[in-house]
């Protein structure tokens, strides 16, 4: 019963991992510390449903479909002496467990997405159409920020990117996405905030061995309100060990309002967000 509840919820990750690969934290419920990564890797059957590859000559097809729900599925386990050296003492002592703090997360969150790619020795050019079901975050559904309650918001998104090589080593790529939202119901929504907004985003980086930058741009409209428009930035390292580690920050250029940005004490946005993020390949 363990086995299937994982294999249902394996899409559900969001952890450094392989495209086919999905990764469950095992926590140990007594001492409330992470003792293991249970790696889950599809077989050639699942694989087959989940998408396709064709190759033509130099070139190849990639088609995917996927379901995700939400991203904090773990194993949490109540054995006192550990349970990394034997996979059996999962199913005798682990439950399938969603880590959410259940106040506004992604609890109920739910996605499809279906992509189609072409790659060939000179790059890749592909798209990605996604449809979405959650809620609003926590800072939205704080007491005096919304009225009656967190809200459910519907979103749907087209991502278009291509990625031309250069020599051996360098590349450039280009991304570009455009997404629209609704809130449902508007009675749950903040104060000033409509029930539809559209956004658009435009990702350009470029690499060269193992290190690399983007610059990602970002415009949200909202009815009734001035358009918002921000500019990030990042630079990324591919570490030896098979990591990689990236540096950059949020909204380091703006014009107007963002609608969905936590204000401070005087009601101010806030500002420039600065981020490092580390990946491990396992």
């Amino acid at each position: 019963m363990l086995a299937f509840g994982v294999a249902a919820g394996a899409h559900a990750q969001n952890q450094p991992k392989r495209d086919d690969q999905t990764v469950l934290p095992i926590w140990n419920n007594a001492s409330g510390q992470l003792e293991a990564l249970l790696v889950l890797e599809p077989t050639d059957d699942d694989a087959a449903r989940s998408g396709a590859r064709l190759r033509f000559g130099g070139n190849r097809l990639d088609v995917a479909f996927g379901l995700e729900a939400g991203d904090s599925l773990a194993l949490l386990c109540d054995h006192q002496n550990g349970l990394s050296h034997a996979l059996g003492n999962l199913a005798n002592n682990c439950l399938l467990a969603s880590l959410d703090d259940g106040i506004g997360g992604d609890g109920g969150a739910r996605r499809n997405t279906a992509t189609a790619a072409l790659s060939r020795p000179g790059g890749s050019v592909g798209v990605s159409v996604g449809e979405s079901s959650g809620s609003l975050p926590p800072w939205l559904t704080s007491s005096g920020a919304a009225r009656g309650g967190g809200g459910q918001v519907d979103g749907n998104d087209l991502t278009v990117f291509v990625q031309k090589n250069i020599r051996d080593q360098g590349y450039v790529s280009i991304a570009g996405t455009v997404a629209k939202a609704r809130l449902i119901p508007f009675t749950q929504a903040p104060d000033g905030l409509a029930d539809r907004w559209d956004s658009k985003s435009l990702s350009v980086g470029g690499g060269f061995g193992d290190f690399g930058a983007n610059v990602i741009g970002q415009v949200i409209d909202t009815p009734g309100q001035p358009r918002w428009e921000g500019l990030g930035l990042g630079l990324t390292w591919r570490t030896p060990w098979s990591g990689q580690l990236t540096v950059g920050a949020e909204n380091v250029v703006t014009r107007g309002r963002n609608p969905f940005s936590p204000r401070g004490e005087n009601g101010e946005d806030e500002g420039t967000v600065p981020y490092v993020r580390y990946e491990q390949d396992l």
